[in-house]
């Protein structure tokens, strides 16, 4: 399947994850840090299943200085900025804010991506770029008017 397609898969399947997120909060009466260690809980419990056939090449990855230096930036920024700081940003807004205003503000990925990409990968700036970055951020502002 092309990339695209898991990206918009991705999108939705976020999507439903933050509309049941912030009912069964609402419903059990939960902060957010419990609904966040209920889903990582979860998550860490399938991804684990899935990826215990391949375990021993992560064990072999870390035994190289560039496998942990890569194994080190993702537990950073994945593990820590991403998946701990920001899903615990992201369920404190959903849990007191509105779907459909929070969603799409938390959803400004390709404005921070583009950033990112340009003023630290070095990728070029393009003028369908930039007009997909407006488009978005346009878009949100839309949204949360």
């Amino acid at each position: 399947m092309r990339p695209e397609y898991w990206a918009i898969l991705t999108a939705m399947l976020w999507s439903v994850g933050a509309f049941f997120g912030k009912r069964g909060m609402a419903q059990a009466g939960l902060e957010p840090q419990q609904g966040l260690t209920i889903r990582l809980v979860v998550s860490a419990l399938v991804v684990l299943a899935i990826t215990s056939p391949r375990l021993a090449e992560l064990v072999r990855t870390l035994g190289t200085d560039v496998g942990r230096r890569g194994i080190g930036q993702i537990a950073l920024f994945e593990g820590l900025v991403a998946g701990s700081l920001g899903m615990l940003a992201f369920y404190t807004a959903l849990r007191h804010g509105a779907l459909s205003r929070v969603v799409p503000l938390a959803f400004t990925v390709p404005l921070w991506g583009f950033l990112l990409g340009v003023f630290v990968a070095g990728e070029p700036v393009t003028v369908p770029k930039v007009v997909g970055v407006v488009a978005v951020v346009g878009g949100i502002v839309l949204l949360n008017l």
